[in-house]
């Protein structure tokens, strides 16, 4: 009997204190990351191929004046996952392959939505036009200019030979 008290004890226990959830459904990061690609045209074929860097990649975002290196020192890389400016419209990215550098300026529309009360709003993005100085970035491509938490690939940043 005493086995039986013990064990409803526990399952009350556990039913009753099952409810004090701080809601899951909060994403932790309510930032936005658009993905960037690497490519490069194989010149016997023709066709679009992943490149992937040999020597290694820094890279930096200037948001309000203020430089931060998100990446620093990888090698062998073939894409950039990189948060978008919550208060700024055009994101200047600075890409430093070897020891040269290369900047993208990605503009984008700041599409604010509400998630929930407990969760405040969070904020997607439409990029809608990208420059680049030309250094070793032949050209740039927007394939899908939504930027949200999908894991979708949002640049191709092809890279000249």
């Amino acid at each position: 009997m005493k086995k039986f008290i013990y064990i409803t004890f526990a399952f009350l226990f556990s039913t009753l204190f099952s409810g004090c959830d701080n809601g899951g459904d909060c994403n932790i990061n309510n930032v936005s990351y658009y993905r960037i690609g690497f490519y490069n045209i194989d010149p016997e074929t023709g066709k679009e191929v992943k490149y992937t860097f040999p020597e290694t990649v820094n890279v930096s975002l200037v948001v309000n004046g203020q430089d931060s290196t998100i990446v620093n020192n990888i090698t062998e890389a073939t894409d950039l996952a990189l948060p978008m400016s919550y208060t700024n419209e055009c994101d200047t990215v600075i890409i430093e392959f070897g020891t040269i550098p290369d900047s993208l300026y990605v503009e984008h529309t700041n599409i604010p939505f509400f998630i929930s009360m407990d969760c405040g709003t969070g904020m997607y993005h439409m990029i809608t036009d990208i420059k680049q100085t030309g250094n070793l970035i032949d050209s740039v491509a927007v394939i899908y200019p939504q930027v949200n938490f999908d894991a979708h690939e949002n640049i191709k940043l092809y890279i000249a030979q």
